[in-house]
């Protein structure tokens, strides 16, 4: 699952350029780097991702997804573990 993610944020960082997400620790933040518009390509991303690895769609986005408080977007880790669940749950 963390290649799968990287590839996807890499994939969408190949527009934006953004430096600190040349190189991806867990604690790598994402949401302080990435926009809405980014947010939600990177949300596109992964689901397009996880549809093609286990054959069927799983939804990423939902009411906490953009909320700066609760988004699992916050850092890699936060992210991983989010989609883990999601994948596994």
């Amino acid at each position: 699952m963390k290649e799968l993610l990287i590839e996807a944020i890499n994939e969408v960082n190949e527009e934006l350029g953004v430096k600190e997400l040349e190189s991806i620790e867990m604690d790598t933040p994402l949401f302080e780097l990435l926009d809405s518009m980014a947010i939600l390509d990177l949300i596109l991303e992964i689901e397009d991702r996880l549809q093609q690895k286990y054959g069927n769609y799983i939804q990423i986005a939902n009411d906490k997804t953009m909320d700066a408080i609760d988004t699992p977007f916050k850092t890699f880790r936060t992210l991983l573990e989010y989609v883990e669940g999601k994948v596994n749950g």
